[in-house]
């Protein structure tokens, strides 16, 4: 009997270490958005696919979250960035080669992009469909 309380006790424990694992997982479009952390600050959803400009606000919306504006690139504490960058909050070399779209129209057709890989900014057409949402 007593060892097993001491087999439940650890059970327990075990499914409690758990649970703050996969609740933080899925906190990005419960699981299915890509989880993204600036370096000064922020931490981002990316969408799994490519969409319009369009496409990416409601994708955003649908999560409970909102396109991100230009001024998240901005960097608060300058240490913590690399300020030779266009985009120094989200500049990462890990992200791979893809752009994302903001809620910062540029004109009446096109909208900014920001390109993580290499911290760089953007102009595109709202109308591509090749771009992947940033959600904040």
């Amino acid at each position: 009997m007593k060892n097993m309380k001491k087999v439940m006790m650890m059970g327990i424990a075990g499914v409690l270490t758990i649970l703050p694992m996969n609740a933080e997982s899925a906190s990005c479009a419960n699981g299915v958005g890509v989880e993204l952390k600036g370096n000064d600050h922020g931490t981002y959803c990316r969408s799994p696919i490519t969409m319009n400009w369009w496409s990416a606000h409601a994708w955003c919306d649908a999560i409970g979250m909102k396109l991100v504006p230009m001024e998240e690139c901005e960097c608060r504490d300058e240490s913590k960035c690399d300020m030779t960058r266009q985009c120094p909050n989200l500049y990462n070399t890990s992200a791979g080669d893809i752009w994302l779209w903001t809620a910062t129209p540029k004109s009446d057709t096109n909208a900014n992009v920001i390109n993580p890989s290499y911290g760089g900014v953007g102009i595109l057409s709202r109308n591509l469909d090749a771009r992947y949402a940033l959600c904040l």
